[in-house]
């Protein structure tokens, strides 16, 4: 067998499909690159957020049935916050909050049985081999500074990203 076939067939047998983490393409207007290697998170910034810092928070959530009826759980995780290194108390800029879900919570996420936000909905902006990194839709809601170019840098990443694992989903 030709040794490319081989590796493919590997990747496939191993669960490369879906769990293996494929190379992110690095886009060429965002040159910093954030890279967790906790969870395999992999996130590029423009020129302008030299300096950025990075909180880690938390969301927690409540399970819901599948037939939505009744409350089952309470789930939680991180959230890596990235922030504009203009943001001061006096003036913050709009941050980048980027949810780490397991893949059990992400299966969760998409019909809608795990509810992180009070409003939005969260999407894939990337995944691991073991996470999947979601971003509410409501992240850059036009309140603070720096908002539109936040989601500019969200839709560049995605861009660059691999394939989602749920491709029909938002």
């Amino acid at each position: 067998m030709k040794p490319k076939l081989i590796l493919c067939l590997a990747l496939v047998l191993s669960g490369g499909l879906f769990g293996c983490s494929t190379e992110v393409k690095h886009p060429v207007d965002l040159p910093l690159r954030y890279h967790n290697a906790e969870y395999g998170l992999t996130f590029f910034l423009p020129a302008n957020w030299k300096g950025y810092s990075v909180l880690i928070q938390e969301w927690n959530a409540e399970l819901h049935s599948a037939d939505y009826q009744n409350v089952i759980g309470d789930e939680h995780g991180p959230i890596i916050v990235l922030r504009n290194p203009k943001w001061t108390t006096g003036e913050p800029y709009q941050d980048i909050p980027i949810l780490v879900f397991t893949r059990s919570q992400w299966d969760a996420v998409i019909p809608q049985r795990l509810f992180v936000g009070a409003g939005g909905s969260e999407y894939e902006i990337s995944h691991s081999a073991k996470y999947v990194f979601g971003i509410n839709s409501r992240h850059n809601w036009g309140e603070l500074k720096g908002w539109e170019e936040t989601g500019k840098i969200v839709q560049q990443n995605v861009a660059a990203g691999q394939p989602h694992l749920y491709p029909d989903s938002p």
